[in-house]
């Protein structure tokens, strides 16, 4: 029954999506998408074949794009698979782990359908979770350290080739399912040698940090020791604007600081993989401990306490936004509960995988509830909320979806005059409790919590020139509007 709920909720906010009425970057504008299959963007030296010697690999990604878009520059997404950083079907519990995943191959066509070019790239694997306690937390850390440096090592290339694939270098968003998620978070947020040498990151042996950056490069790749590393594609910035976390986890939020990356975050409560709060990873075949880290949930409480959530959920009424709003405080945090819903309830799997878990259809031994209906609708959760918050965080043309309601309730109140250079008039049909005028960026203008007549005005003859939006709580809702001060 649970099961059959959470469907019926996912497809209501389905519905609650065409409240933007096509708009690119939103919704699906595109009806097909090309492939550029295993494109080589670097190549470095596999993590777990040393010692004594590490072996060199290519790194591939597959780029979807657009069919028929006449557009030169595109925001671009780059998405990193789940598998718990080990070969497909490692320990028999996995029956996913690379670009191929059916829900990255998915995302990556709802994306570039949308109008982005969407990337789906492979990273280096491999980690020892049957060493003792410094090797799996070890080799666990690297992995995920060695997997943020291919990103980065991808997003360079994607700049040195933008006019190839038609990416707009300022406009880049950066994800990952689960382990994948762990990718991104390092990307945006790992920036710091301190950061390496937390107590818990510490040899218990020798007291040194697990990640050597000697051997394996600094934070961009680079400096390393010959024969660990490669540094691929130098020259450009590895400078990204927004992460995306499909149930995804930090080392640490306290590697998270002010005005680092905003991050749109999806996770399953019941997730028994990674944790959405902060608690000790587990190697799922023998139950030993690997290393603490947190979830979701706590590093979108990190990011809003720290101003780095420059998406403003108070300029969004959809139904997507309410259904996370009923759940969480948190801006850009979107949790699925109940037990079918735990580790990526927006994946399915191959059928044919020797990893499926018996009887399921398309699940595993992490989730053998998860079916491929059940998936799409998820994604269609995560398209429906996470993209308004990326076109207003990249500043994308119409990025004001969202903001100016078009229901019943919105049709009972009039602003005027609209532009206005001096007062703004607003009349309505409903008890107004509170008002408030932000800019376009999100910084809170003028607001008055106090009860009111249902008609009042506002002065704006101080404000500077430029698009502005009044959210007005009545007593039947809220309603945001788009004003203009000319």
């Amino acid at each position: 029954m649970k099961k059959i709920y959470t469907l019926l909720v996912t497809s209501g906010l389905i519905a609650g999506s065409n409240l933007y009425s096509q708009q690119r970057y939103v919704d699906e504008v595109f009806t097909d998408v090309t492939v550029s299959s295993s494109v080589t963007y670097g190549s470095n030296f596999n993590v777990y074949i040393s010692p004594p010697t590490p072996t060199s690999q290519p790194l591939v990604m597959d780029v979807y794009e657009p069919m028929g878009d006449t557009i030169a520059e595109r925001p671009l997404v780059v998405l990193a698979h789940a598998g718990s950083f080990l070969p497909e079907c490692a320990q028999n519990t996995l029956p996913l782990g690379s670009k191929l995943d059916s829900s990255i191959v998915e995302m990556c066509k709802q994306f570039a359908k949308r109008g982005y070019v969407a990337v789906a790239m492979n990273y280096r694997l491999g980690w020892n979770p049957l060493g003792d306690a410094d090797a799996r937390a070890g080799t666990i850390m690297t992995a995920v350290y060695l997997a943020h440096l291919d990103m980065k090592a991808c997003v360079r290339y994607l700049k040195i080739n933008s006019s190839t694939y038609g990416v707009d270098t300022n406009k880049i968003v950066v994800g990952g399912s689960n382990s994948g998620g762990y990718v991104a978070l390092a990307y945006g947020a790992l920036n710091d040698t301190t950061e390496l040498h937390y107590l818990k990151f510490l040899n218990s042996s020798t007291g040194q940090s697990y990640i050597n950056q000697g051997l394996w490069g600094d934070f961009e790749g680079d400096n390393g020791t010959a024969g660990f590393y490669n540094y691929n594609n130098p020259g450009v910035s590895s400078e990204v604007h927004l992460v995306l976390n499909l149930g995804g986890a930090i080392g640490d939020t306290l590697w998270q600081e002010a005005g680092e990356l905003p991050i749109i975050s999806f996770h399953g409560e019941a997730d028994s993989l990674t944790p959405i709060n902060t608690k000790t990873v587990i190697v799922a075949a023998t139950g030993q401990p690997v290393v603490e880290v947190s979830g979701s949930r706590h590093i979108s409480r990190r990011a809003n306490n720290l101003g780095n959530q420059n998406f403003h959920d108070q300029f969004f009424n959809d139904a997507f936004t309410q259904s996370a709003q009923s759940k969480t405080t948190y801006p850009g945090f979107m949790p699925f509960y109940g037990p079918a819903n735990g580790y990526e309830p927006w994946a399915w799997y191959n059928e044919n995988s020797p990893c499926i878990a018996a009887g399921s259809g398309f699940g595993s031994a992490a989730n053998p509830l998860a079916t491929k209906a059940k998936a799409l609708a998820y994604i269609d959760t995560i398209m429906g909320y996470f993209c308004p918050r990326a076109v207003q965080v990249l500043g994308l043309p119409g990025n004001t979806v969202g903001i100016d309601n078009h229901d019943e309730l919105s049709k009972h109140i009039l602003v005027y005059p609209n532009p206005s250079r001096d007062v703004i008039n607003i009349s309505s049909d409903f008890e107004v409790l509170s008002a408030a005028l932000y800019s376009i960026n999100g910084g809170l203008v003028w607001s008055d919590i106090n009860e009111r007549n249902r008609k009042f005005s506002i002065n704006v003859s101080s404000l500077e020139k430029g698009f502005y939006f009044i959210r007005l709580e009545t007593d039947r809702g809220i309603v945001n509007k788009k004003v203009v001060v000319n």
